[in-house]
């Protein structure tokens, strides 16, 4: 049993320093990357993802039609990443955060060829992507009925317009993330009197200059489930949400998480 577990551990070990090396020199092994199995694929792009290596001349090398998961969040990519995707279509969940920053590589264009393959999408993050518009909303929304989670906090170009066709079409939709957008109160009440009004958990709307009382109001009346409501720095919201939230939190509230900032 001993030499077994120690075997299978050498060989873990030699995969792994492989795929370092792999990575390491990748333009030197490019050619023969496509024809790696699914399994070491998905350990491979992980390795990539961590060190933000994936870029639009190597992601079509290494994605493939099994994959469920990429996370390009580390990695300088482009609509043209986005569109040599359209082989992975049993994907699931796909990380666009910007977190080095605002980041205008990532387009509409990127996002409408990404949902015209990727119909099973469920998880979607575009934090600081701010060249999206309501038009790849309104796409996603259309194409991807499984969706259930989705950030577009800080793609600044976004209105109503992406709120109205959520509460239309994603009935599954449970967290959503739209601070820092343009989004008004008309946009919110579409959204939580919309068809995801049952499944709908978790609401970040911080930083909406534009949403006052009636939004937090519409929030707490329509989502029996929110259990999550970050609010602050929204200077047209007032106590009044306050006040809101004491009378409709009772005693079967789920709420977890309240922030907000008082003006």
């Amino acid at each position: 049993m001993a030499a077994h577990v120690n075997n299978h551990s050498s060989v873990a070990s030699l995969l792994s320093w492989s795929l370092r090396s792999l990575v390491a020199n990748f333009s030197c092994h490019a050619n023969h990357v496509h024809s790696l199995p699914p399994n070491i694929k998905d350990k491979l792009v992980h390795l990539m993802s961590k060190r933000g290596v994936i870029r639009d001349d190597n992601i079509g090398k290494v994605v493939h039609q099994k994959m469920r998961e990429l996370d390009l969040s580390e990695s300088e990519v482009s609509d043209l990443s986005l569109e040599q995707l359209s082989v992975c279509r049993n994907l699931r969940k796909i990380d666009l955060n910007a977190v080095k920053g605002n980041t205008t590589t990532v387009t509409t264009a990127g996002i409408l060829s990404l949902v015209r393959s990727c119909h099973l999408l469920q998880v979607v993050h575009l934090r600081r992507c701010i060249e999206v518009t309501d038009g790849a909303i309104v796409a996603l929304s259309e194409n991807c009925h499984q969706l259930m989670c989705l950030n577009i906090g800080g793609c600044a170009k976004i209105t109503d317009r992406s709120l109205e066709a959520l509460g239309q079409n994603s009935r599954m939709l449970r967290s959503i993330n739209f601070g820092h957008t343009k989004v008004t109160d008309d946009g919110v009440i579409s959204l939580a009197t919309g068809k995801c009004r049952q499944c709908l958990t978790e609401v970040h709307m911080d930083g909406c200059q534009l949403l006052t009382d009636d939004a937090v109001e519409v929030i707490m009346e329509s989502c029996p489930r929110i259990s999550i409501l970050i609010f602050h720095s929204c200077p047209k919201i007032t106590d009044r949400s306050r006040v809101a939230l004491e009378e409709l939190s009772g005693p079967n509230s789920k709420m977890k998480q309240v922030t907000w900032t008082i003006y």
